[in-house]
């Protein structure tokens, strides 16, 4: 009896020391565009979609949309209300409940990637495949610009066949992906460094010391930063592999703990896609369905702080001169 004891306290003592491989909790909410309502912007919980509340209404078609982190305005790219393949940017104030227009007048036509930085800066593409105004490739808006009548628009780089593009969390740098592959460019000194031949939706994690992406295999590669070396690769991230891969998304939650993939795959010999939001531990552990209504993936989304929402005012979008008077 006296070695089972001392045999069972061994055990404890073990497993106390041994490392545990379970996952983080997944927690966070996150400002998206509603799937059953294309003109609206809703917060909700992470994990539990049905406590999901209205934030903002536009008057037209919200296309995308990023957050500006630790702050309360949205940045937006809106269809014109009179040519549906034209955009518009507006920001969005969710303490306030309604938005202002960027005055980009006709410079541009119709965007493909928005993203604004923590203080303020906006970065966007335009959309490679669609008839359009201007040079491809990335512009910036800088933040004391955003509410000129007339800001001052500045192409960082001029990529052929260019389509997503984030900023790393120092707001100093970007990520892109074009024909050529993944690149991180450095906005002031406009030096790029090539990260993947092939390769597309890169994302920065959240410390700013690690870059994930889709690579040529369907599988998820991340980086350090510091050395340019592979960490790791996560496989088998397509739930149902028989169809043809369509578009997706890929952010980082913002604890690092987890990336969220969105991927669309159209089955074969049928004609709409189906889209799953997917939450895959970084450090190892079960996949995880996310982010659905009424079983329909969230397509637009992005992380935002739940302390500034308010409950919608009834008011829609407003231009910037009308706010200041």
């Amino acid at each position: 009896m006296k070695v089972f004891y001392i045999s069972f306290y061994i055990s404890l003592i073990v497993l106390v020391l041994l490392p545990l491989t379970i996952s983080a909790e997944l927690t966070g909410s996150v400002a998206f565009r509603h799937t059953h309502a294309n003109d609206e912007i809703w917060i909700t919980d992470i994990n539990d979609t049905r406590n999901a509340r209205l934030l903002f209404k536009h008057k037209n078609t919200i296309r995308r949309l990023s957050v500006q982190k630790n702050s309360r305005y949205i940045a937006t790219v809106v269809a014109n209300e009179d040519d549906a393949n034209k955009d518009e940017i507006y920001i969005v104030d969710i303490s306030r409940g309604d938005a202002f227009i960027v005055q980009i007048q006709d410079k541009f036509k119709y965007f493909y990637r928005i993203d604004i930085s923590q203080n303020g800066d906006i970065i966007f593409t335009i959309h490679p495949r669609a008839r359009f105004r201007g040079q491809e490739g990335v512009y910036l808006i800088r933040r004391a610009e955003v509410r000129k009548q007339n800001p001052k628009i500045l192409l960082l780089k001029e990529v052929i066949g260019i389509e997503n593009v984030v900023w790393a969390p120092n707001g100093k740098q970007i990520a892109y992906d074009a024909i050529r592959g993944v690149f991180i460019l450095d906005v002031g000194t406009r030096n790029e460094t090539l990260i993947s031949r092939a390769g597309r939706l890169p994302v920065f994690s959240p410390d700013g010391k690690k870059l994930a992406f889709l690579n040529s295999n369907g599988e998820i590669d991340i980086i350090s930063l510091d050395t340019l070396q592979l960490l790791s690769t996560i496989k088998d991230i397509f739930m149902d592999r028989i169809g043809i891969f369509i578009g997706g998304s890929l952010r980082w939650t913002p604890d690092g703990e987890y990336l969220i993939f969105r991927n669309g795959v159209t089955p074969r010999f049928q004609r709409r896609g189906v889209s799953r939001n997917i939450a895959i531990p970084v450090n190892g552990g079960l996949f995880e369905s996310i982010l659905e209504i009424d079983n329909k993936a969230i397509s637009e989304y992005d992380w935002i702080n739940p302390a500034y929402p308010v409950e919608p005012a009834n008011r829609l979008t407003t231009l910037w001169s009308s706010m200041k008077q």
